[in-house]
């Protein structure tokens, strides 16, 4: 697979998964919103930069599990455990409406792109949804595992991020005003996705798929 391939399958997969609200492109629609659509985009930037490590380490680490049989079993048991918990978390308790907290500093783009670098660190589901993918990816013949390949995807993570944060960003007080009564159907749909991932794992653990 070209490198091209595997930055536009990853710009598809970052860019859908990174739709539902949540606290980062809440703060980016509400930075935009409060700053100016500059502020909004210095934001995406941060955000889009710490996406971009996360999955170049999941996918590293991924590979590294699934080729010790030894630590597979127990890679494959807690990532079943992420799944069904992070399911149920979004179907049953996450908040409608995300609590962004308000602040009266002068702004300051350097401030903005802390923000985002914080608040997307703190985003541990994306370990999980990148492993996910790295290992179905992988055993359908999809990904090459070399560096360059690598890069090109987390390079194609980062770019979807960016551009839907931007989305946020142009969007954001129409986004905002709809946040609350859209998220409810939104987190029960990400819950089902999990859960189903969860399946997915506990299936493919009993070597049924």
């Amino acid at each position: 697979m070209s490198f091209f391939t595997h930055f536009f399958i990853a710009f598809g997969l970052s860019f859908i998964g990174s739709l539902p609200f949540g606290m980062i492109n809440m703060t980016v629609a509400h930075t935009a919103i409060r700053k100016g659509l500059a502020h909004g985009i210095i934001t995406a930037v941060g955000a889009a930069l710490v996406e971009l490590v996360q999955v170049f380490i999941a996918l590293k680490f991924t590979w590294l599990f699934n080729e010790n049989p030894s630590v597979e079993r127990i890679f494959q048991t807690v990532a079943t455990v992420v799944f069904f918990a992070g399911g149920i978390f979004f179907m049953f308790f996450a908040k409608s409406k995300p609590n962004i907290a308000e602040s009266e500093e002068k702004p300051s783009k350097r401030g903005d792109f802390m923000r985002g670098v914080g608040i997307s660190s703190l985003n541990l589901m994306v370990i999980p949804y990148w492993i996910f993918y790295a290992t179905l990816l992988t055993t359908n013949g999809i990904m090459v595992k070399d560096n360059p390949h690598v890069i090109a995807f987390a390079l194609g993570v980062a770019g979807g991020t960016f551009t839907l944060l931007v989305c946020y960003a142009l969007l954001g007080a129409k986004i905002l005003s709809k946040s609350e009564q859209i998220t409810g159907w939104v987190n029960k749909s990400i819950g089902l996705l999990l859960i189903g991932f969860g399946v997915f794992q506990v299936l493919k653990m009993l070597e049924i798929v």
